[in-house]
């Protein structure tokens, strides 16, 4: 069937076909807008629950909104073809600019490195994992931005068990040691990704190669890569470092974060920036040691040799000799020139051929030019700013701007900050803290997915009976953990049994999943209160006989508080038996001053 019309958008012609769809270009009817449109293959839009799967990620993935991700503008399904529409990128991919065997400049390598860093950035800050990271999904447009394509969109596929015919092997040559195995798929996958995709624009090829899939595997989880410099010399040591540690196999070896690995490349940058502008600095001719220094003329050898060896100050003729004597010197000196001159890049000065004839009265010094100096004082001067740039942020400044952010209800702004501290100062005292500070930001991040999550099955089965209960109880996470684990238990427990049903099944999926998180809160949030409510016990214990008033108004506020909790029953109890104390304690003083 010839697809003419998907949804607003007019087909033009196919520009790409793979095992998992068809890549259209169409214009939008309304705007005139070029853009590309992939039509998946009938073989995935027909497996059970890809539509749906389909259908939340898309929406989710519309949130991505950088320069160098290629934004996606919608989704649909039209005769029974799932499909959805991207911004049209007007050039090529990077597979196709490595096939065609271009070989890409450092600078241009860490450029886009940069701009690759900032863009994951971005997606593992909203939660998002690209996971099929390779230069196939790498487009490189016209005016030479590199876009990130199919973001997320691995996962889907993923969850198929569908794959094309060479489209595993052409991944597993980007693929993590850990993702490889099965097992759980973090931002660091990605970062391992980008990392062979930088190897292969300067070397010509990934990191590791083989036709056997099951040998290129075993290569990703326990080969060491050679160095990029073996492929490309012209390559900073600074950046293979950078490269090789992006490829560690092991994920807490990696780079934390993207954004540390977009910081260390603009800082080499720099830093080779300076050194470059220093070894180009014009050099002025001067004496050192007693000689001039002069440019190399190839085409008169004689005379750059003779101007930097003084053959009678190194060896002066024997005046007493004959005509013949003279003669013989002559040719012996003669001879010594010839040696010399077939010496490349080598200078001897008188200094230094005295230095050969005191060689065994004294060691010899090394001889060092105002070039060498000059190169060394611009290496240390690199080394120097490398360091600065390098060096982390102090730990009363991160703390100082963690604070901030937790005083005013931002604290996920202050990620990569918690992740400094914790990092580089975890024997600070105040680490414990800040520790916390990260298990709270994971904690928002999750219950931020699990109620845009909520949103989204809400918006997909409009007239599910429990699709209110089950956002209700989502949304009451944020305060409530107990008592939102219990309504989602109360949902499993009473409409498991009709999970196969279109508008209940998804429901008590996704409560299964959130069951366990919400339980861990609350456990938290159990134990912490547990410690206040004991202590606010033993005060009142320790009031009951100077201060009885005071230990009643506790006990009637943890048995109002808490006569609810099932966990904090025992507590309960114990705060009826001081408040029977204090009445007891009443009724005994009213007898007595009755009695008198």
């Amino acid at each position: 069937m010839e697809l003419t019309q998907l949804g607003p958008y007019h087909i033009e012609k196919e520009i790409g076909r793979g095992g998992m769809g068809t890549v259209y270009t169409a214009i939008e009817k309304t705007t005139g807008e070029r853009v590309a449109v992939k039509v998946l293959a009938p073989l995935l839009a027909n497996q059970e629950g890809f539509r749906d799967r389909f259908a939340a990620e898309i929406e989710a993935l519309q949130e991505l909104d950088h320069p160098n991700i290629v934004k996606l503008f919608a989704s649909g399904q039209q005769s029974g073809f799932l499909y959805y529409a991207m911004e049209f990128v007007d050039g090529c991919s990077l597979e196709d600019e490595l096939f065609r065997r271009r070989r890409f400049q450092w600078q241009e390598v860490c450029r886009i490195g940069i701009d690759l860093c900032r863009a994951l950035k971005l997606a593992h800050d909203h939660g998002v994992i690209h996971r099929d990271i390779k230069p196939a999904n790498l487009l490189w447009s016209k005016d030479e931005q590199i876009k990130l394509s199919d973001f997320g969109i691995a996962r889907l596929f993923g969850n198929t068990g569908f794959t094309s015919e060479g489209g595993v092997l052409g991944t597993a040559e980007y693929m993590a040691p850990e993702q490889a195995e099965g097992n759980r798929i973090t931002h660091h996958c990605d970062l391992y990704s980008l990392g062979g995709v930088l190897y292969s624009m300067l070397a010509g090829r990934p990191p590791f190669q083989s036709k056997s899939m099951l040998k290129l595997l075993q290569m990703q989880r326990f080969s060491q890569p050679e160095s990029v410099c073996k492929y490309a010399p012209e390559t900073p040591p600074e950046f293979d470092q950078i490269i090789l540690q992006l490829l560690e196999k092991e994920p807490n070896q990696r780079f934390p974060n993207a954004l540390l690995v977009a910081r260390r490349m603009e800082a080499m940058q720099r830093a080779l920036s300076l050194q470059s502008e220093n070894d180009q600095a014009p050099q002025k001719a001067g004496t050192t040691s007693g000689f001039e220094i002069h440019p190399y003329d190839a085409a008169n050898p004689d005379d750059e040799i003779g101007a930097t060896i003084d053959i009678e100050s190194v060896n002066p003729p024997d005046n007493t000799s004959g005509e013949r004597g003279g003669a013989e010197k002559s040719q012996e000196w003669a001879s010594d020139n010839d040696n010399l001159q077939v010496t490349e890049d080598h200078f001897i000065t008188t200094e230094e051929a005295r230095q050969k004839r005191e060689l065994s009265e004294r060691p010899r010094h090394p001889f060092i030019t105002a070039p060498t100096w000059l190169l060394m004082a611009a290496l240390l001067l690199t080394v120097t700013f490398a360091w600065y740039f390098l060096q982390p942020a102090s730990a009363n400044s991160l703390y100082q701007r963690i604070e901030h952010a937790v005083q005013n209800d931002r604290l996920p702004e202050v990620k990569d900050e918690v992740t400094q501290f914790l990092e580089y100062y975890p024997q600070d005292p105040r680490s414990q803290m800040v520790s916390q500070y990260q298990s709270d930001i994971e904690a928002i991040q999750l219950r931020g997915r699990a109620v845009l999550q909520a949103r989204l099955l809400n918006k997909r089965y409009r007239d599910s009976p429990i699709g209110p209960e089950y956002f209700a109880a989502i949304e009451d996470a944020a305060f409530d953990p107990e008592n939102a684990a219990n309504r989602l238990q109360a949902l499993i427990s009473l409409y498991k049994p009709l999970e196969g049903e279109r508008l209940i099944g998804p429901f008590i999926q996704a409560a299964e999943n959130q069951l366990p998180f919400l339980k861990l809160q609350a456990d938290k949030r159990v134990s912490v209160e547990s410690k206040l409510i004991e202590r606010r016990l033993e005060t009142a214990k320790r009031l009951l006989k100077n201060d009885p008033m005071q230990t009643k108004i506790i006990c009637e506020s943890i048995t109002y508080l808490y006569r609810d909790k099932l966990w904090a029953d025992d507590f309960v109890q114990r705060a009826k038996q001081l408040l029977g104390q204090v009445s007891g304690d009443r009724d005994d003083k009213e007898v007595i001053s009755l009695t008198q």
